[in-house]
This record gives structure tokens, sequence and C-alpha cells, in this order.
């Protein structure tokens, strides 16, 4: 496999950025710093890299995180976190909006079907 110099996650499997993550932070110092349930709660390997590959809000932090961790003296490192965000934000904006409101069903609209 050819190495990308210029992107420090090239050839980085999911498991190895967990697995490292994990030893020089610990679960619970990564879940604090991410908001990720699955890091707080139980934490293990298997759960973790289930939850990753099912969110890719969560893969995305997460490998935000691994980058400032153990790249950021890397030249590429903030040209990747920038576009890690960009993608963030466009996977956030295709979601449906939610309303903030709640309105009852109407009864009036209810009596006249009947």
């Amino acid at each position: 496999m050819k190495m990308n110099k210029n992107d420090p996650l090239d050839g980085v499997k999911l498991e190895q950025i967990l697995t490292e993550l994990e030893a020089k932070l610990g679960w619970r110092k990564m879940g604090e710093l991410l908001n990720i349930r699955c890091f707080m709660d139980k934490p293990s390997l298997k759960s973790s890299l289930r939850f990753m590959r099912k969110t890719p809000w969560a893969r995305s932090k997460t490998e935000v995180l691994y980058l400032k961790v153990f790249f950021s003296d890397h030249p590429a490192t903030t040209l990747l976190i920038r576009k890690n965000i960009t993608r963030q934000r466009e996977a956030s904006a295709q979601l449906p909006e939610k309303s903030d409101s709640f309105a009852w069903p109407s009864l009036k609209d209810k009596q006249s079907d009947n």
C-alpha cells in the first residue's frame, strides 16, 4: 500500500485510532472531550468500533481528536481538520429540520371526519 505523506490518516484503521487514543487519554477523557456516550458508558473497543462505523459524525470527531493528539505538528493536520468539519456540516445540513414547536391535533378536524 502506498502511503500518502500529506495525509496522516492514510492507511490508519479505525481500530488503531481508537486503541491509540484509549491508551493515551483513556475512555473517560475521550468521552468528555468528544461528548460521545459510547466512550463513557461501559466502553469497549468492540462496541465503540460498531458505533463509529454506523455513525459518521462520531467517527469524524474521533479522527479530529486523533489528529490533534498525535499529529498536531504535521503540516497537513489543519487542512484535514477543516475538511472533516466541512464534511460534518454538510452531513448535518442534509438532515431534515426539526420543528421546535409542538401542536396538538385539532379536535374539530377529528369531529368533522365522523
